[in-house]
């Protein structure tokens, strides 16, 4: 199975998954925590197993665990804000807000990794500035919700992320790394939060078979992002052609959530958006 083939199913994943995200969140008894917490477990049930079978090893903890510890710490940070992001705002808004990453992404790239930046770089990011004013755009003016406020530092949180992934991954397995880094996040937001891990067998009881969805169709969208890099793809080529779900997501909400107001300004702004981040990237 090629990385292409792989990156492909990804970006189909990662779509559908963000339509059932919204789902399970816009209810009004959604707690954006506890199904964090619970999505976390999920994820890791589903991708340690599947790291089992693919000759899961352990990192060199002596040389990665600042590494692991700063990643965990963003992804669980990212994870809650994107949960009360989508609570508050569509699926299809959060998606092109997410664009921001890419900059964000490349920014770190530049400060800790010494790599340079050309003139395109500078255009796509004026293209994702531009799209994210565009979806913005309310009543004659620019409007910045909370949801589009947290959704703009989760996307800069799971930037930095990927940067600490690229270090990580340059010597340990990655696929393993997606099975450890998909529980380490839930784990955390434990630590963080332990009120609510009172609360997760009478949450579990009760869980949303939304998120039950949203949880293993991102699974599926996680392993195959790790499983391209595994099979010798780079970083800047599956992180480039993941990001055609910004537009695939804004049409499939628009189909099967009804996520159809302003639709012509979100498709706009999701291809501005999409060309942008290509360019950055």
């Amino acid at each position: 199975m090629s990385w292409f083939f792989l990156i492909s199913i990804n970006i189909v994943a990662i779509s559908v998954a963000y339509l059932f995200q919204r789902l399970a969140m816009k209810k009004e008894e959604s707690d954006p925590v506890l199904s964090t917490i619970i999505f976390q477990f999920l994820l890791g049930c589903v991708t340690i197993p599947f790291a089992v079978t693919q000759g899961f090893s352990w990192p060199n903890w002596a040389e990665l665990w600042p590494y692991f510890l700063f990643s965990t710490t963003l992804y669980a940070l990212g994870s809650i804000m994107f949960f009360k992001s989508i609570k508050l705002i569509e699926a299809s808004e959060m998606t092109i807000l997410g664009g921001l990453g890419a900059i964000v992404a490349v920014l770190c790239a530049y400060i800790f990794l010494q790599e340079r930046l050309v003139i395109q770089q500078y255009f796509g990011a004026l293209l994702v500035i531009l799209s994210i004013m565009l979806v913005q755009y309310r009543k004659q003016k620019f409007v910045f919700s909370k949801g589009a406020i947290l959704a703009l530092i989760a996307t800069s949180l799971f930037a930095f992320g990927t940067i600490s992934d690229m270090l990580i991954i340059k010597t340990y397995d990655a696929v393993s790394y997606a099975g450890l880094m998909s529980l380490f996040p839930g784990l955390m937001l434990c630590l963080m939060y332990p009120k609510k891990v009172k609360e997760l067998p009478k949450a579990i009881k009760i869980i949303d078979r939304n998120l039950v969805i949203y949880g293993l169709i991102y699974s599926v969208g996680v392993i195959t992002f790790y499983m391209a890099l595994a099979k010798g793809a780079m970083l800047s080529q599956v992180s480039v052609i993941s990001k055609t779900n910004i537009i695939l997501t804004v049409i499939l909400a628009a189909i099967f959530i009804r996520e159809r107001d302003h639709l012509w300004r979100k498709v706009v702004a999701a291809l501005i958006c999409m060309v942008g981040v290509i360019l950055v990237a």
